[in-house]
């Protein structure tokens, strides 16, 4: 498939991934970001934004550039719109007129109460903090654009920036380390792992879906059942270690909880099955002992 994708957001956790993806089927990739990156942009800078994609002219444009911190967003509500929501709006305006096929990554952060049930994407939100808020705009804003796809997904892997792990960098240093953890029991996810997650959304985008989709793993587990199957599958028993709760986590900012996600229409889409919770696991331990174990 011989096109060029604007990944917006290209240095963090999905960015990263995503620019390897685009180079391994043969297309060109370009990246947009704060700093290391093709271009450099604050994408709450509008103006600097549209530049870019008019310059570079792009087929396909991933915005996956967010504040990912509940905090920040709960602090400077304001900001993060800038950062979350209103971008969305801006390159949608744009791709609508110029036929770009345009990808909001979204989130999984809209359910609560609800254990670890699987949210199909027409099932009813909940906006419980200043993040959903954004994300949920952002969402609104990109199907605008009749030729946009917004990817509802919860991803997790390698980033390689000591000074900011991931979850999974945060955990395997924990593990290995014997530090404590709290191990949360009522925190639900359909986690996927970044790389298995870029294979799969090119697929989609192959197929020109439009839309809000759900693209992540094909079970909901807890955050507790991760680590300690993490942990098991990497040979370590875990006992420095207690279980809690999300909700007394996280301080004054309300988090949602119950964030499983129904992926059968894109496993329809695909016409295979996206990865279950081992499969993801595994994934995790195959890149971690093949490589980025020296660089985290």
């Amino acid at each position: 498939m011989n096109m060029n994708v604007l990944v917006i957001g290209s240095t963090g956790l999905l960015g990263q991934a995503l620019i390897c993806e685009i180079e391994k089927r043969g297309m060109e990739a370009i990246g947009i970001a704060r700093s290391g990156a093709d271009f450099s942009c604050d994408i709450a800078d509008d103006q600097a934004l549209k530049k870019i994609i008019l310059s570079t002219a792009p087929q396909v444009i991933i915005n996956c550039a967010a504040i990912v911190s509940l905090t920040e967003c709960e602090v400077n509500p304001g900001y993060a719109y800038l950062v979350n929501a209103r971008p969305a709006s801006v390159i949608s305006e744009i791709a609508a007129k110029n036929e770009i096929y345009f990808v909001q990554i979204s989130t999984d952060h809209f359910y609560t109460d609800d254990y670890n049930s699987k949210h199909r994407e027409e099932d009813p939100i909940r906006l419980l903090n200043e993040y959903a808020r954004t994300k949920y705009a952002a969402e609104k804003f990109a199907l605008t654009c009749p030729n946009s796809l917004v990817v509802r997904t919860n991803i997790v892997g390698f980033r390689n920036k000591a000074e900011k792990p991931t979850f999974v960098e945060w955990a395997i240093q924990n593990i290995e380390n014997g530090s404590h953890m709290t191990l949360f029991e009522d925190y639900f996810t359909s986690s996927i792992c970044v790389t298995q997650f870029s294979s799969a959304l090119f697929d989609i985008i192959e197929k020109k879906h439009t839309g809000i989709l759900n693209l992540a793993s094909s079970e909901v587990t807890s955050k507790k059942t991760f680590i300690l199957t993490l942990a098991k599958r990497m040979g370590y028993e875990l006992t420095n270690v207690n279980v809690g709760s999300i909700l007394n986590a996280c301080g004054n900012v309300v988090r949602a909880e119950s964030n499983g996600l129904d992926v059968e229409v894109a496993e329809g889409i695909l016409g295979y099955k996206l990865p279950a919770f081992d499969d993801v696991i595994t994934r995790i331990l195959e890149e971690y002992e093949g490589g980025v174990k020296t660089e985290v």
